[in-house]
């Protein structure tokens, strides 16, 4: 039965999100441990580490009360019905075995109008029986079918929507410990060392420059504008300066302090923009995008990416329905807008 599953595969995800929870605990509690009482922000570190064990827990106690137990209570109902529906299957047998015996008795030519009395009584017995458990379960059965639907919507609308709010207030805390690392190197800015064989962060370098979008476009709501504008990186040229609303996403060059992989610890977003014009990626690394489109921003790893004015994001109608199995991608910031 696929609420059973559904059952079930809550209860794995519900586990998993305790897994997550101890692993961010233990991740947050050897860095407090390593830090030195004169290093900036080790308060910092530890508050931070509680309030992310904080919104793990309460995310995982809102889904137990309003996913688990509903579904626990919608899967109670089975048991019960499926014993009615046995029963009605034996009473059927009943039925059909008294009606049998009247009509032998009736083509045997059996005068004994005590014995076929007797026999259409039992029958008329067995036939109540049937159909009061017949008839309940006609009217209740389609109806326990119907309301499927619904129940799957409202469950799966209150895992979205707590997902949702979890990743907006843990991206806050995450951004806490990003901007703590960020003054520690400036503190420590002579500090600095790097790990002999590991893997660099620079990789190939992108293109100098983002592609610039049309100059005669017509604005977005205009029933003028041209249905495509899908346009190519450009030639490399001198770095585009940036704007006063570029968003600063540069990483720490303390590599021993640095966040760990999105990837691994949970995903999180700085801002929203939308996409005023649409961009076709040029490379496997870079996001496919259409005007209109909402992207939630990450960290963009490579310092070269984002001086040259490129972003790393997840367009927002792939993290709803993928969630981390959306594409992550590089798209030109002076392609899209902030949103608020």
């Amino acid at each position: 039965m696929m609420c059973s599953r559904l059952q079930r595969e809550m209860k794995s995800y519900m586990s998993a999100i305790k897994g997550m929870q101890q692993a961010s605990i233990n991740l947050t509690q050897s860095l407090h441990e390593v830090y030195e009482p004169d290093w900036h922000g080790k308060d910092d570190v530890l508050t931070i580490g509680k309030d992310c064990d904080a919104l793990w827990e309460d995310f995982h106690n809102k889904l137990v009360d309003s996913t688990l137990l509903n579904l626990d209570a919608y899967l109670q109902q089975f048991p019960d019905l499926k014993t009615r529906v046995a029963k009605r299957s034996r009473k059927l047998i009943d039925y059909d075995s008294a009606r049998h015996h009247v009509e032998t008795l009736q083509a045997s030519g059996m005068k004994n109008d005590r014995k076929m009395m007797k026999a259409e009584d039992e029958l008329k017995k067995a036939q109540r029986v049937f159909d009061e458990l017949n008839v309940g379960l006609q009217d209740e059965l389609p109806t326990l079918w119907d309301c499927r639907v619904g129940f799957y919507i409202s469950t799966f609308k209150c895992v979205t929507s707590l997902e949702a709010k979890f990743h907006r207030e843990i991206s806050l805390v995450c951004r806490q410990l990003y901007e703590v690392m960020t003054q520690l190197a400036e503190q420590h800015s002579d500090k600095m060392f790097t790990i002999q064989g590991a893997p660099s962060d620079s990789g190939p370098l992108r293109l100098a420059r983002t592609p610039s979008p049309p100059e005669d476009e017509s604005p977005p709501d205009s029933p003028d504008a041209s249905s495509n504008h899908m346009l190519r990186p450009v030639s490399p040229g001198p770095p585009r300066p940036k704007s006063p609303t570029q968003v600063d996403l540069t990483w720490s060059q303390v590599n021993m302090f640095r966040l760990v992989s999105v990837e691994v610890i949970f995903l999180f977003f700085i801002l929203q923009v939308e996409t005023m014009h649409d961009f076709e990626a040029a490379n496997s690394d870079e996001l496919e995008l259409k005007r209109g489109d909402v992207v939630l921003v990450l960290p963009t790893a490579s310092v070269e990416d984002q001086d040259a004015g490129w972003l790393t994001g997840i367009k927002e109608s792939d993290w709803l329905t993928l969630g981390v199995g959306a594409q992550k991608g590089l798209f030109p910031e002076n392609f899209t807008q902030r949103l608020d």
